[in-house]
């Protein structure tokens, strides 16, 4: 094999640049090869030539390099260019495959397309066809990257785990991803060709007309939340995220959001049941924290205090009394420090209305080792001093 030494120098400045073409010549004329190799490097500065003289040089050469074009003699001793061609397509299909023969004929030309050349070429005198043949080796490489990187997106895109769909203007799918398709359990080719409206119930469909697409329109896309349907009429809650295309059309990105939605529904039980539990009890609750802010408190605090729950929030539990505030402020600052269970008495001030003697405990809640604010009860005390 032929390497020649400037061009590979050459070859390292634009590999670092990304846009090096590695061109493997097969022509059996030695001194023909060498003399394209200057000349369509003297073409195109992205062009590298490794050269050849036999047909089994030439696979060898495929064996031991990354080479994004082929261009190759048709009269050959041993194997001509298209059993070459041939080899090639065995190995890669769309490798570009150029061939550039001084021997042409309708015959050639018509059997090298048939059995698929990407570029036939006839040789000529004089140097004016090396810029010919560099523009075609450039453009067929150009041609053959641009494939595989929109290959390598359709790839990412199919096994994306979120979903992916793109919608044509007249609202129609023109594809999804299966992970887009599961989330209203179908197969993607359910979908293509069909309406976005087919994975709505009909008061969500209006939505998108009266709410949904206007804000797309105005803003070029939209973020939130919406309700599909299943091909079997259950109700699927998804997070949708909405983006305009120059054509009129948009690409949806959709996840199920079920699983949060239970867990959602799922806490709010349990936070309504510990409300009712709390607001049940007969006793004042309360939680605050380091800082003495109120986060959380029963119905009964509210009726013993006469503030409501927007001025709880703005209120210091020291607040809430007047000559004992020294002492409860002691025994938080205890339960604080000492992070351990405090008892006091004191008199609750109320906001209207007399004072009322309670005992109050304060727990420290913590978690590894932090602390996250204190809890208790307030009892009010009887006249036997329980």
């Amino acid at each position: 094999m032929t390497v020649r030494e400037g061009a590979s120098l050459n070859h390292l400045d634009i590999v670092a640049r990304g846009a090096a073409i590695t061109v493997l010549h097969v022509d059996d004329d030695a001194a023909f090869v060498d003399l394209a190799a200057t000349f369509l490097e003297r073409e195109s500065s992205s062009i590298r030539v490794l050269t050849e003289t036999t047909v089994e040089e030439g696979r060898a050469a495929l064996d031991e390099h990354d080479v994004d074009c082929v261009v190759s003699d048709y009269d050959m001793p041993g194997q001509n260019g298209l059993e070459f061609l041939e080899i090639v397509r065995e190995r890669d299909p769309e490798l570009p495959f150029v061939l550039f023969t001084g021997k042409g004929s309708e015959e050639i030309a018509s059997e090298a397309i048939s059995a698929g050349v990407t570029e036939y070429l006839q040789k000529e005198r004089g140097t004016d066809q090396y810029a010919v043949l560099a523009n075609r080796i450039e453009q067929a490489v150009k041609r053959r990257r641009a494939e595989e990187e929109v290959y390598r997106g359709f790839l990412a895109i199919e096994s994306a785990r979120e979903g992916i769909g793109i919608i044509g203007e007249d609202g129609t799918y023109r594809y999804v991803n299966r992970s887009y398709a599961e989330v209203y359990d179908r197969d993607p080719m359910e979908l293509v060709g069909d309406h976005w409206e087919k994975l709505y119930p009909e008061e969500e469909t209006e939505r998108f007309h009266d709410e949904i697409l206007p804000a797309l329109e105005r803003r070029g896309t939209w973020v939130g939340e919406s309700v599909g349907v299943t091909k079997h009429g259950e109700r699927v809650p998804e997070r949708l995220a909405l983006t305009e295309m120059d054509d009129g059309g948009h690409v949806c990105i959709v996840r199920d959001i079920s699983d949060r939605k239970a867990r959602e529904r799922e806490l709010r039980r349990e936070q309504q049941f510990l409300r009712t539990v709390l607001d049940a009890l007969g006793d004042l609750f309360y939680v605050f924290d380091e800082d003495l802010n109120f986060l959380r408190w029963n119905d009964r605090v509210e009726e013993a205090t006469g503030y409501s729950g927007d001025e709880l929030e703005e209120l210091s539990p020291l607040a809430l009394f007047d000559d004992d505030a020294p002492r409860v402020a002691d025994a938080i600052e205890t339960a604080i420090s000492d992070r351990r269970q405090v008892t006091v008495t004191a008199e609750l001030s109320p906001k209207n209305g007399e004072s009322r003697e309670y005992e109050f405990t304060g727990s420290p809640i913590e978690d590894d080792g932090e602390l996250l604010g204190i809890c208790g009860i307030g009892r009010e005390a009887t006249d036997d001093g329980h």
